[in-house]
């Protein structure tokens, strides 16, 4: 009997050996199906839309906005701590950092990916007919993407060991046409820090410079997201008197306000605030891990980071950032507020925090220390002015008269 079935099952595997031999030859000729040639995908204004939406969920990853981009700066700058079990998310609070980092690839990958997806449907929209396409605003909000995308692989990857904007300054590699076939994925050199600033700002003229580029596109890059990228681009380049005058383009359009003394946790715990330039929308079908990886397992995290006593005790008496910065505890609330961690992402079981990646306050930083760098009685004067609207909104007395180097030193501590 065992050897009628071992026979038995030779002969099911010759038969199917065969068959699957026949089939192998077939799925060979045969190209993919779930997958659309990039050359043909991009026809109309609903593939087109589709394609950048693709683009924005490049931005959503817990690779990059949804979780690791912004952390680990924080961790590797000190406002956070690790207190969880990653060895990768250690070596970035530890600054040492190897080379074969699986988060730091995540995140350099995914950003590329990002790129990509923006040239493809970049380089498609020129041969697209559809009447209903706008296509120099399509392209204005593909190139300001692109343009955000590179800068913020530059400020991971790129400059010199004494900052931004330097001479012997390193980029990255630029890309602008997309990959579609392996001869496409040829290695590219990486350019200088001065090239790719050039790629951006290219970007970014041709975006602000579009007469049908809107302004203001709830949770995507309108116009007034392109000044804002490049006001905070021309603070790293130290072209103050520019930095200066797109960030006032963006206080001065009318469009965003500074949320109350009294409503200010309202800027996280609400979305899209009246502060809110660039929120990155999340909800119940496309969410983020950000509040579980901040929250401690009793309140149904993972409690991978938490904020640092650093963090905490660069608060003044009296800041209503402090309690939204560095959470006291509050094991009664509903929900539970554990110690130690941030009310900015507190949806852990819907995992539906927005992310913000440019607000109002920003703008108002970034024009104070442009004009004090500018080192004129008047342009002092005026960034003390903006430094004390923020002060003044946090719940602190406003500043008076003090050396430019204790400004500068205010500043950065309010960027903590």
């Amino acid at each position: 009997m065992r050897k009628y079935i071992k026979y038995k099952y030779l002969a099911v595997l010759f038969a199917a050996g065969t068959v699957l031999s026949s089939c192998k030859k077939e799925l060979e000729a045969q190209k993919p199906q779930a997958s659309l040639d990039a050359s043909i995908a991009f026809t109309n204004v609903a593939s087109v839309r589709a394609g950048l939406f693709g683009v924005y969920n490049s931005l959503q990853s817990g690779n990059y906005y949804g979780l690791q981009y912004n952390a680990f700066a924080e961790l590797g700058g000190g406002n956070l701590l690790h207190v969880g079990t990653f060895p990768t998310y250690a070596q970035i609070a530890n600054n040492q950092i190897l080379t074969d980092n699986v988060n730091i690839s995540d995140m350099y990958n995914t950003i590329y990916t990002g790129i990509n997806n923006a040239n493809t449907i970049i380089a498609a929209i020129p041969s697209i007919t559809d009447a209903a396409l706008d296509k120099d605003a399509t392209l204005a909000e593909l190139r300001t993407l692109r343009a955000l995308m590179y800068f913020d692989l530059l400020r991971y990857f790129g400059g010199a060991p004494n900052g931004y904007g330097q001479a012997a300054g390193v980029g990255v590699s630029i890309k602008t046409s997309p990959t579609l076939t392996e001869s496409d994925a040829t290695p590219i050199a990486r350019s200088t820090e001065a090239q790719v600033y050039t790629q951006i700002l290219a970007d970014l003229d041709f975006a602000i410079a579009a007469p049908t580029y809107t302004n203001k596109i709830v949770n995507r890059a309108g116009k007034d997201v392109a000044n804002a990228i490049k006001s905070r681009l021309q603070l790293y380049r130290s072209q103050w008197v520019e930095a200066e005058a797109l960030a006032t383009t963006v206080i001065g359009s009318a469009r965003y306000s500074l949320v109350s003394t009294s409503n200010y946790a309202n800027i996280w715990l609400a979305k899209n605030s009246t502060e809110s330039i660039f929120e990155l929308d999340y909800n119940s079908a496309d969410q983020n891990s950000i509040a579980f990886y901040y929250y401690t397992t009793a309140t149904g995290g993972r409690n991978e980071i938490s904020s640092s006593n650093t963090l905490n005790s660069a608060h003044e008496a009296n800041d209503v950032r402090k309690d939204i910065n560095f959470t006291i505890g509050a094991p009664n609330a509903t929900p539970a507020i554990p110690a130690g961690k941030t009310r900015k992402f507190s949806r852990i079981s819907t995992g539906d925090d927005n992310v913000i990646l440019f607000r109002l306050a920003e703008m108002y930083l970034i024009r104070a220390e442009a004009r004090v760098r500018q080192n004129t009685p008047a342009k002092i004067a005026e960034g003390l002015s903006d430094l004390n609207v923020i002060r003044t909104r946090a719940g602190l007395l406003p500043w008076f008269q003090f050396l430019k180097r204790m400004f500068l030193t205010a500043i950065l501590a309010e960027r903590k």
